[in-house]
């Protein structure tokens, strides 16, 4: 075989080689991107009801009498913190 021939068909070897590696590649960005997917919707939720928690006891709130506004205001502050925990550093 002469060098040529013999360059291209370790090139091509090489390249098919290659093209099985990014098909592994490409099925674990797949995978990671599945898992980033689910994993973004359960912090969603999480972050969406500590939202309604924290909505309802605002809700309590305004409608809170004055003699049990600071201990409504408390269960609120309280939730609100934890709303704000949820969404993390961006919220």
């Amino acid at each position: 075989m002469s060098t040529r021939k013999s360059y291209e068909a370790k090139a091509d070897a090489e390249f098919k080689e290659v093209q099985s590696e990014l098909s592994a590649l490409a099925a674990r960005a797949h995978k990671a991107v599945a898992e980033g997917r689910k994993e973004s919707e359960r912090i969603l939720q999480a972050a969406q009801s500590k939202h309604d928690e924290a909505l309802h006891r605002f809700e309590l709130l305004k409608r809170a009498g004055e003699d049990g506004w600071e201990s409504v205001k408390t269960t609120f502050e309280a939730a609100w913190s934890e709303l704000r925990l949820a969404l993390g550093p961006q919220g």
